[in-house]
């Protein structure tokens, strides 16, 4: 199975931080984003990965390569129009390449690795969406409505006191349904655009009857960096004895160099 990592985007709510550089290669723990992602991605038992890239393409790739170092193959589709579109038309860019069964990740999260085992139980169950089962949500939350294992809704809009949880920007589609996950996800950018999330593919599959499952996170930490307050909390989770740090601090992606590490310290440019 493949992963497709979603890296195009500006991350400008993380201001200066993100300038010269994508949200991805932000440091937790010494590492950047993206070789967490990688890492764990890897002990999961993902061989390949697709990186989507936009703003800071040139020194993504030259931090990651060719993905060798995570015993990954790495390859990269450049979103030309990622500073006018949204992740679904990031996502689009993948179709035909997939075609086996892919895992999705948004490159802003930073996650505890025993939470992709969860996901990878329903590797054969069609669509899953990694859910954190939680009920203390905000308006900004990307927000699930369940029944069972299933998925009813999913939406930033749901008012937080009907949600179940939060989905956590990691998902899997299985071969069996690739197809038709693609075809949502045109059907939605031909009805809204290409400005909105790729959530509302889900949506429409639960529109067109099917089954849309969850796995949840198993109360296992992890945090979507957004903002500057976020980059610090995600560095409190590496720290923590017991959490994200636990399997996370140097080690976990040991050998790993990247040639541009004194460019990746959390600092704004001079």
């Amino acid at each position: 199975m493949k992963a497709v990592i979603l890296a195009a985007g500006l991350g400008s709510r993380l201001g200066e931080f993100t300038r010269y550089k994508p949200k991805t290669l932000l440091t937790v723990g010494g590492k950047p984003l993206i070789a967490h992602i990688l890492t764990s991605l890897s002990a999961a038992g993902v061989r390949e990965a697709i990186i989507i890239t936009g703003h800071g393409e040139e020194v993504l790739r030259g931090c990651v390569g060719d993905g060798s170092a995570f015993g990954l193959r790495v390859s990269y589709i450049r979103n030309p129009v990622y500073d006018t579109t949204n992740n679904i038309y990031s996502l689009s860019l993948v179709e035909g390449e997939v075609d086996e069964g892919f895992i999705i990740v948004n490159s802003d999260v930073y996650f505890h690795p025993g939470v992709l085992e969860s996901l990878m139980e329903l590797r054969h169950a069609g669509v899953a969406l990694l859910v954190d089962l939680r009920r203390e949500l905000g308006e900004e939350e990307m927000k699930v409505v369940l029944r069972g294992r299933e998925v009813l809704d999913i939406s930033k809009q749901i008012p937080p006191e009907e949600a179940h949880g939060e989905y956590t920007g990691i998902a899997l589609v299985s071969g069996s349904m690739v197809a038709e996950f693609f075809s949502a996800l045109r059907k939605v950018m031909e009805e809204q655009g290409m400005g909105v999330y790729y959530e509302e593919a889900f949506k429409k599959l639960i529109e067109r009857g099917h089954r849309v499952e969850f796995a949840p996170t198993r109360g296992l930490p992890w945090i979507e960096i957004d903002t500057p307050a976020d980059l610090e909390a995600a560095e409190a989770c590496w720290r923590s004895t017991g959490n994200c740090g636990s399997v996370l601090k140097p080690g976990a992606a040991a050998g790993v160099e990247f040639p541009c590490r004194n460019s990746l310290r959390n600092s704004r440019p001079s």
